[in-house]
Order: structure tokens, then C-alpha cells, then sequence
């Protein structure tokens, strides 16, 4: 660069300079001060009055421990004060419970066990546990008696309306002794005849099958004695029909008949002559359905001898019941109307069978009943199959199912009405051993209706 030209630019620079504005440097700004806003003092605080506590949970129980009776045959105990807790057990009808109330009235028996109040009373229903013996009759149709003191415990027997039973209560259950309980929800004191006095007339009767004596009118009253076919007794009718041999002796109408069987005692020493009318009868040791069976008779056989309390005696040790016995030859006076064919041989499964269904005659008839202590027409035959080790089925309906229909019908076979929805037993010349109706029980009779058919049961 030439001198001149520098001696430009310091010309120019200098110019430049003295025309420029001068700014001058403002020191360092502060935050002015916000302004004050007027203040109005706070009134004086008003007095507080403090909450009431309230519990997170319901108020305690009441710890006085009171006694309540369930009054409901079954009632519901659950795991807590409430019903929508579980349910952990029941309790029955009359049964005494205790514990503490709830705040909302449920009663606390435990930690884990809550009753509601609806289900409970403070006045006991029924003696809940008593060790004297009272007398109630059954007021059900038909009663179960069970093996413990709840419904939980399986059905032992069943007992008709109006069945006097005694013993002592438990937990509103009456305990009949030898593991038989009945509820008090099917009890009562008042009698079914009450208001009709037992006759005092003298009767006469003639045991029809070796039956048993029992110590009250009930088939619900325990054995004390027994009575073999064709043994005359005497005694006063109860109320019910049965016939009171003494205080503690009692036999069932549905045993008993007014005629004496076979011509009876009348004259011991005296022989006589009889034919036999079951299609096979049996010849015993001795004087009695527990004597052994020697030999059999087919029916129409002729048999000479001597009366022994009903029994005939033949002598040599064998003896046949006057109850399949006639002074009337049955196949000479009533001759079959065609040939018919000759009855089958007799077998032992037979006769056991035969013996088996005359054992039960006099029982009680109740529909559904439970054998052996009451039956229906069906559990009858299966009992009576089953008690000689051969399985039926339980109804009618399929009894009709397994058997073979025949045209010649021998002692053992089932007869089946057509008009009726039944099944019985055929004994032989028109007999037959059924379960036939509440007012008769098990009975041995002639058929009441013709209209039947016959079934035989394979392996019979």
C-alpha cells in the first residue's frame, strides 16, 4: 500500500468515529418492588366440636350367654353373622343351642358357627334331651325311622300313621333304642284313638303262620314271644284291631283269623282224615314252622292223624299245618276244566321259596317300603328272591322284564295282574302270597282276580 493510501484510511476512520452516536452503559437493573395489597385481619376462629368416634367394625357381642331352641325342622349355621356366609352344618328341629347375640341379632355359638334369628326361639319346643320315656304316635302318613338323631343318617324302617313309639328325646329326635330314631317334626302326643276305648270283650282267634307276640300293638314294639300256625288265642281288641293277650302281650290282626283252621283241637285223640290243598306241602318234625321239613305232599294228597295245637300229627315224627289242610278232596271237587299238565317235580329252591314268602305274612304293607319291615307288592317278591340268592329287580315294571311267561304256573312263580299295576307270589291251586294293601299287609289267599299271567323267574 502506497503512503498516500494510508494516510486515506486514517482520514476516513477518524471521520467515521466522530459521527458515531454514543451509548452509554445503564448500570445493572433491579426487580422493582410488587406492590402492596391492602390486608383485612381474619376473624376470630370459631369453637369446633370434635366427631364421635365410630368403630371400623360392629359393635362387640353381647358376652351374656343365652340358650335358644331351633324352631324349623332344619335350620342353616353358617360361618358368620350373616347370610351371605356359607353354611357349615344344620341343626334340627327342638335341638338346644347357646352363645352370644351379634350386634344385629345373629347368635354366635363359636369363632366359626352363626344362627340367625328368624330360625330360633327362647321357649324349647320339645324336650330336647330327656331320660324318661314318653309315649308319641307317628302323625305322618308314613314315618322314617333312621339310624341317629338327624336326616343326615340313612332310613332303618318306616311307620304308618298313627304307630305308637316310645323313648326318650335327643336333640328333638326320640330315641327308640337299638339305633332308631324318629324327628318330633312327625310326632305327636294326641293318639289317632284316643277317644275309642279298647273292647272289653273276650275274643277267640287262630294264629294263620307262626307269628310273632310283641309288647304293644305296633309292629314299632319289640318281640317278647311267639305263636306257631293254627295256636288258639284269646284276649281283648284294641282300638287298632290288634288282639291283647295280656299287658304286655299283643298280636297283629293281619295274623289271626275267627275260624279255627283244619277243624283246630277240637277232639286231639280223635283221627281224622284231610287232603292236602297247597300244590306242595310241607311234612315238619314237629308242630311248628321251625321244625325241619322231612318230606313234601302235592296237592289232593290224603293224610290221616290227630290234631296237635293245629298242626296234624301223622305220627312217626311228621306233622302238617291245618292251614293247607281241607276235610274237602280240592282236586276231586274242583276238577280243571281241560287237562292241564303235570305240575313241574318240586326243588328245593321252590319250597325255599314258599317258606320264605309265608315267613313274612302279617307284615305291614307300605308303599316304598324298606324290607323286612314293611313292604309293597314289588319289594316283597325281590325281598323273598333275594333272601333265597336270586336278584330281581326292585318294580313291577321291570320284574316283568326278566321272567319267562308260562301257561303252567308252579309255587314260586310271580303272577302279574293285567288291570293292576301288582305282582305276587303264586302258591299253587290258585293261592297266592302278596303284599296287597295297607289294611290287610302280606297275606296268603286266594287270588282276587283271574285276569293274570305268569312269569318265571330264570334259574327257578
Amino acid at each position: 500500500m502506497s503512503t498516500r493510501t494510508r494516510s486515506l484510511s486514517r482520514t476516513l476512520i477518524a471521520v467515521t468515529a466522530a459521527t458515531a452516536p454514543v451509548v452509554a452503559l445503564a448500570p445493572t437493573a433491579q426487580a422493582a418492588p410488587a406492590p402492596q395489597v391492602p390486608r383485612t385481619p381474619l376473624p376470630p376462629a370459631l369453637p369446633t366440636t370434635p366427631l364421635p368416634t365410630v368403630p371400623l367394625t360392629p359393635s362387640t357381642d353381647d358376652h351374656t350367654t343365652v340358650t335358644r331352641w331351633v324352631s324349623v325342622p332344619v335350620a342353616n349355621v353358617r360361618s358368620g353373622p350373616s347370610l351371605s356366609n356359607g353354611v357349615v352344618t344344620t341343626k334340627t328341629l327342638g335341638t338346644r343351642v347357646s352363645g352370644t347375640l351379634t350386634s344385629n341379632g345373629w347368635l354366635r355359638i363359636s369363632s366359626t358357627q352363626y344362627m340367625h334369628p328368624s330360625v330360633l326361639t327362647s321357649t324349647d319346643p320339645a324336650p330336647s334331651s330327656s331320660s324318661s320315656s314318653v309315649t308319641m304316635y307317628m302323625a305322618a302318613a308314613i314315618g322314617n325311622v333312621r339310624s341317629g338323631p338327624g336326616l343326615g343318617y340313612p332310613v332303618v324302617t318306616t311307620m304308618r300313621q298313627g304307630a305308637e313309639v316310645r323313648g326318650t328325646w335327643t336333640n328333638g329326635w326320640l330315641n327308640l333304642g337299638n339305633g332308631r330314631f324318629v324327628s318330633g317334626t312327625i310326632l305327636t302326643s294326641q293318639g289317632p284313638a284316643d277317644d275309642e276305648p279298647e273292647s272289653s270283650t273276650q275274643v277267640t282267634r287262630w294264629v294263620t303262620v307262626s307269628a310273632n307276640v310283641r309288647s304293644g300293638p305296633s309292629t314299632s314294639y319289640s318281640i317278647v314271644g311267639s305263636r306257631s300256625a293254627g295256636a288258639e288265642v284269646r284276649g281283648t281288641l284294641t282300638s287298632n284291631g290288634w288282639l291283647r293277650i295280656s299287658s304286655s302281650e299283643f298280636m297283629s290282626p293281619g295274623v289271626l283269623t275267627d275260624r279255627e283252621p283244619g277243624g283246630g283241637a277240637t277232639a286231639p285223640a280223635e283221627t281224622v282224615t284231610q287232603y292236602v290243598t297247597a300244590s306242595i306241602g310241607n311234612v315238619r318234625s314237629g308242630p311248628g314252622l321251625n321244625y325241619s321239613v322231612v318230606t313234601t305232599m302235592r296237592q289232593g294228597t290224603e293224610v290221616r292223624g290227630s290234631w296237635t295245637n293245629g298242626w296234624l300229627n301223622l305220627g312217626g315224627g311228621r306233622y302238617i299245618s291245618g292251614t293247607i289242610l281241607s276235610s274237602t278232596n280240592p282236586v276231586a271237587a274242583a276238577p280243571a276244566p281241560a287237562p292241564a299238565p303235570a305240575p313241574a317235580p318240586t326243588t328245593p329252591i321252590r319250597e325255599a321259596l314258599m317258606e320264605t314268602a309265608e315267613k313274612y305274612v302279617g307284615s305291614p304293607y307300605v308303599l316304598y317300603g324298606t324290607p323286612p319291615g314293611a313292604f309293597d307288592c314289588s319289594s316283597y317278591t325281590w325281598w323273598v328272591y333275594q333272601q333265597n340268592g336270586i336278584n330281581i329287580p326292585r318294580t313291577v315294571r321291570d320284574q316283568r322284564t326278566v321272567v319267562t311267561p308260562v301257561t303252567d304256573p308252579q309255587p314260586g312263580d310271580l303272577v302279574f295282574y293285567n288291570n293292576w299295576y301288582h305282582v305276587g307270589i303264586y302258591a299253587g291251586n290258585g293261592m297266592v302270597y302278596e303284599a296287597n294293601n295297607p289294611s290287610t299287609g302280606v297275606i296268603y289267599h286266594k287270588m282276587w282276580d283271574y285276569d293274570v299271567w305268569y312269569g318265571r323267574v330264570p334259574g327257578v
